[in-house]
């Protein structure tokens, strides 16, 4: 039969304690894999309405650059694209 050796107190508080801390790095990992998946997501889904409205704006006003701070657009020269 095989002998039956007790750790002290001490040395099973320290196990148990590094299992927990495991347990909670190994949930925030998989939380924080969750986020990453959502933020990602919306990410893509601004990056869409984005091109949505940028074409919206384009088809309404025509080809060109927005000044953001101003609501200004700058329309592209036609004619000076054609001599390039």
């Amino acid at each position: 039969m095989s002998e039956i050796i007790k750790v002290t107190p001490e040395e099973l508080q320290q196990i148990n304690d590094i299992k927990a801390q495991f347990s909670n790095v190994t949930f925030a990992i998989g939380d924080n894999r969750i986020r990453k998946e959502i933020l990602l997501e919306s990410y893509r889904n601004l990056a869409k309405q984005e091109q949505e409205l940028l074409k919206r704006l384009s088809t309404k006003y025509g080809d060109g650059s927005i000044n953001v701070n101003t609501g200004e657009i700058t329309l592209r020269d036609e004619q000076n694209i054609g001599d390039i």
